[in-house]
């Protein structure tokens, strides 16, 4: 039994909950991937899978399993691209989990000269405001506005980003301007609901070098980064956002930006991953190369 690759496809088996689309990503036949996660069942002596006619899942102990896995071939890839040089032109999947907003504004537009610069790597964006379990996904890294709770995993510091306040030009004609965060109580916002169905309902400003929560009110809410957009550009309310999200439509004429004196601290931009001996080389040149992307379009 060639146990290295049978740890692969168990844990591709487990990522994509099927033998079929797993045996397929690693050019192999269905019946062999189950085959050679029988026999590492039998070498192991546990149940690492429960198989239903639809679905297929990790155990307990295939989770556990899984995870040791993942940092075991983690380690392997690594020495084999020292060995091979494989370092001057890193390759394999990076699957990358951040905002939607932060990949529309930043990271996809300046993925071309990424893959210019390392062809033989593979992205998959998982945009999600959700916080995803890296280890649980399969995640390779995330990228995170604001603090940060994950204490086990490793942060990487990769800038900063303000939070900005806009209205269409459509609002402001019918509806004044505000012109200190006071006034808001005077006017409509868009409401933004998070996924944990929170909603938010005070925006922070910078007062005199205080931070003081405004209470705002709107007609409208929405769960979606474009829509949220969307809204604002109709004239819908007053909305908040990050720069990186707002900034173009402000030079575009779409949005103006109000409150400006009055900006809240900024926010830490950070890139978190799993703790490991060796950093994967793809890993390695993505995060440098996203800390300088993302500087330059500040």
């Amino acid at each position: 039994m060639d146990r290295l690759f049978s740890m692969k496809v168990f844990t591709r088996v487990v990522e994509m909950s099927s033998f079929a689309r797993a045996a397929e990503s690693l050019q192999v036949t269905a019946g062999v991937a189950s085959r050679m996660v029988q026999a590492l069942e039998s070498h192991l002596r546990v149940k690492l899978l429960n198989r239903t006619t639809r679905n297929v899942s990790a155990t307990d102990e295939g989770m556990a399993y899984y995870e040791r896995c993942i940092r075991v071939l983690s380690e392997v890839e690594d020495m084999d691209a020292a060995a091979s040089d494989a370092r001057r032109t890193p390759q394999g999947r990076l699957k990358i989990s951040l905002p939607a907003s932060l990949a529309k504004g930043v990271l996809i537009p300046a993925l071309p000269s990424f893959f210019e610069q390392f062809p033989d790597i593979d992205i998959e964006l998982l945009m999600s405001d959700r916080r995803v379990d890296l280890v649980e996904e399969a995640v390779d890294c995330a990228i995170r506005v604001g603090p940060l709770q994950d204490l086990l995993l490793v942060a990487k510091h990769i800038g900063e980003v303000s939070r900005i306040t806009c209205a269409s030009p459509a609002y402001i004609e019918k509806f004044g301007e505000p012109k200190t965060p006071k006034e808001l109580g005077n006017h409509i916002v868009v409401n933004y609901v998070w996924n944990n169905g929170a909603r938010l309902r005070e925006w922070d400003f910078m007062v005199d070098e205080t931070l003081e929560s405004v209470t705002v009110r709107g007609k409208i809410a929405v769960n979606d980064a474009d829509a949220y957009l969307a809204c604002g550009i109709a004239g819908l309310g007053i909305v908040s956002g990050s720069d990186y999200t707002l900034l173009p439509f402000i030079r575009s004429g779409a949005l103006k930006e109000i409150l400006s004196g009055f900006r809240a601290p900024t926010r830490t931009v950070s890139l978190i991953y799993q703790q490991n001996r060796h950093l994967p080389s793809k890993l390695r040149v993505f995060i440098e190369w996203f800390t300088d992307a993302f500087n330059a379009s500040r």
